[in-house]
């Protein structure tokens, strides 16, 4: 007889893993990989629907499936005129959202919950490993840029260098002795130097979480501001040295960096009128550039809130319900819907997560987002030591999401960060804290 739980776990690492490797793989390695990806990632959905309704018990994980089903039904197939296919195809971008939870509380809520955490503890280890593998060989290969994207291949180093600080600091407080910072730090040096690679694939803001990385760990008492005396000058001197190390690497001038037009070229676009007419060429076809050189016709994140804005507006679901479900997804495999081919030039390339949800779903999306989103974060009374500086953690990466990336639309980065967030908001058994105290006591 076949043993759920391990069938269960298989399935789940296994298209984790898939999903986490595919890119990396496939560029460096394996060439035909790429060919084939899209095939193993829509096997690797499957097996997340599967999972997912299998798991779907709690009333409101129920909730949230069957709110996101009709969202997403009207605003696609009824009020915007597309295909079931195109419903359900952009609907696996909201995979991880949707059976993340339902489907880690059915593991953390078995009898073998235990096996789990450490099973999962051990996946958050090696992940970190392989991305430090995988990003020193794309920076000796490529140089740095989005090309350091670890195991998931060109183009996420955004996600995983965001990833890399909040799985290294939940890591680090399961071992962390709030009482002896410095001591602390040289205990789990480990979990410190997995922290490298966000310096190699030139991600500037992983200088916002590394400062807010060594700022939580600061214990917050009555003795705090003696020792934010000596912690926080150590902690600027470490900041500007590990900035020097970032410039080197990157080759990139301190002045230029910190300049007002730097800036303004990075989320607005300095000549923003010829780089809306070069990508619109590339879109018709009157210029050709290779795939590889998207970043070059890659409209700044701000600059796509502001000139999306007219087109949802026009567009039959309008601002309350978006464009409908697959402008991000189903082009290799299905006719993309009108909205996605008149503003191909402006869908490609970097999409901040409120643009990915404004532009399908609309503000009535983005509500349901942050409802969502509220729900899975709350602490339920978490008996988890340093809980709440983990949920700061995670919370500042979500806002930087918001104008950053679409991290959330992969489902192996809502299995990594829901993890954690469920790890602290069930009861912690009182073995582990004993555990822990008994760590810090013997150092």
């Amino acid at each position: 007889m076949v043993n759920r739980y391990n069938l269960y776990l298989y399935l789940l690492l296994g298209a984790f893993w898939v999903l986490s490797c595919t890119g990396f793989l496939g560029e460096e390695l394996f060439p035909f990989l790429l060919e084939v990806r899209n095939g193993l990632f829509a096997l690797c959905d499957v097996v997340f629907v599967i999972l997912g309704l299998l798991t779907l018990r709690d009333r409101g994980d129920k909730i949230v499936f069957w709110s996101f089903m009709a969202l997403g039904f009207v605003s696609t197939v009824i009020v915007n005129k597309i295909g079931l296919f195109n419903l359900f195809n952009g609907a696996r971008d909201f995979l991880g959202l949707i059976f993340a939870i339902p489907i880690l509380r059915w593991f953390m809520t078995h009898e073998r919950r235990e096996e789990f955490k450490q099973t999962m503890d051990k996946v958050l280890t090696w992940w970190l490993w392989l991305q430090a593998v995988t990003i020193t060989i794309q920076f000796i290969e490529h140089g740095a840029g989005d090309w350091g994207g670890g195991t998931m291949g060109s183009g996420a180093s955004g996600m995983v260098s965001t990833s890399i600080y909040v799985i290294s600091f939940f890591l680090i407080v399961r071992r962390w002795d709030s009482d002896h910072y410095f001591r602390s730090l040289w205990r789990n040096k480990m979990y410190v130097f997995l922290l490298y690679p966000t310096f190699l694939n030139e991600t500037k803001v992983s200088f916002i979480l590394l400062f807010a990385y060594f700022i939580l760990l600061v214990k917050f008492d009555k003795q705090m501001i003696v020792k934010v005396l000596y912690i926080i000058p150590m902690a600027i001197v470490a900041f500007i040295g590990l900035g020097s190390i970032y410039l080197t690497v990157t080759e990139q001038d301190a002045e230029d960096l910190l300049s007002e037009e730097f800036y303004t070229n990075y989320f607005y676009g300095q000549d923003l009128d010829f780089l809306i007419e070069v990508a619109m060429k590339v879109q018709d076809g009157t210029i050709e550039i290779d795939p590889r050189d998207w970043w070059a016709v890659d409209i700044p994140r701000f600059a796509k809130l502001v000139l999306i804005n007219p087109e949802v507006r026009d567009c039959s679901g309008g601002v309350a319900l978006g464009a409908g479900l697959g402008q991000f997804k189903g082009w290799s495999m299905a006719e993309p819907p009108r909205f996605a081919r008149l503003n191909e030039w402006l869908l490609n390339g970097s999409r901040p997560w409120i643009f990915f949800m404004y532009v399908q779903l609309g503000l009535l999306g983005y509500i349901w987002y942050i409802c969502v989103t509220v729900r899975n974060m709350r602490l339920r009374g978490s008996r988890y030591p340093s809980a709440r500086k983990v949920f700061w953690l995670i919370l500042l990466m979500i806002m930087i999401i918001q104008f950053y990336n679409d991290s959330l639309r992969f489902f192996n980065f809502d299995v990594l960060i829901m993890y954690m967030t469920l790890y602290m908001q069930l009861d912690v058994p009182d073995e582990d804290i004993n555990q822990k105290e008994a760590i810090v006591a013997t150092e």
